[in-house]
């Protein structure tokens, strides 16, 4: 979700971003990014950068699925605030609100954002969520998924009332084999993402694996992991036509 479109290991090893931004993912005026200090500002990629902190961050899907919303609905939009929260390589329960954990900030400070967001007038339309890889790559966490996603949902919903909140929920397509794990099961957080999808209301799901193909990798970048720019560019369109043909009259 915090996008990794471009960002591959140069000769040294390290990872390094391309620079490469499409034409699809362009900034414009009429498209914000709420910045990390909590400020209004033109969206420009990586739009993680700052929020994704200690992580090389790439192109991602946000200001592809912003241009395409407001291509799709003409005046409809009108000015789009994204809200970047994303954080690479972390377990749901890292995101699940815990009280009587101070380490467990990543809940409050979505929470925050959410809020501040609108202190200037704007409206939070919808939440866009795309994490569990981590989680699949242990056989333990994958089982506990359903649950805490679950009840991030539920919180996250409850803790921002009135608010309509949308979520459309993307199914992950692997699991981070960055985790040195000896047990995976991407099978067993797919099947929670359907089961939360079926058991809260106003979630749509659409499925990461139509984009991909895991077999010859064709849609990842070279970690096989993480989905390359041409992909970012096709779900930040398949996530605004996801969102105007459920919730567009709420524009």
């Amino acid at each position: 979700m915090a996008g990794r479109g471009g960002v591959e290991k140069d000769h040294t090893g390290q990872l390094v971003w391309d620079g490469y931004i499409p034409p699809e993912a362009q900034s414009d005026p009429t498209i914000l990014r709420f910045s990390p200090e909590g400020q209004w500002e033109i969206a420009l990629e990586p739009v993680h950068d700052g929020i994704d902190i200690n992580k090389t961050v790439g192109v991602g899907s946000a200001i592809v699925f912003a241009r395409q919303l407001q291509a799709k609905s003409k005046s409809k939009a009108g000015v789009v605030g994204l809200v970047p929260c994303a954080r690479g390589g972390t377990l749901i329960e890292e995101w699940i609100k815990n009280p009587n954990n101070p380490k467990a900030t990543f809940y409050q400070n979505f929470i925050e954002r959410i809020k501040a967001s609108e202190k200037d007038g704007g409206v939070v339309r919808a939440l866009i969520w795309l994490q569990g890889e981590s989680d699949a790559a242990a056989s333990d966490t994958a089982r506990r998924y359903k649950d805490n996603l679950k009840k991030f949902f539920m919180d996250i919903r409850n803790d921002i009332k009135p608010r309509f909140l949308p979520i459309i929920l993307v199914k992950i397509a692997v699991y981070d084999t960055y985790m040195k794990h000896d047990t995976h099961d991407l099978p067993a957080v797919r099947a929670a993402e359907d089961a939360v999808q079926k058991e809260l209301p106003d979630i749509v799901t659409i499925d990461s694996l139509n984009l991909v193909n895991t077999v010859t990798h064709e849609g990842f970048n070279q970690d096989h992991g993480h989905f390359n720019t041409k992909t970012q560019i096709a779900l930040g369109k398949w996530l605004a036509d996801t969102y105007l043909s459920h919730y567009g009259q709420f524009l």
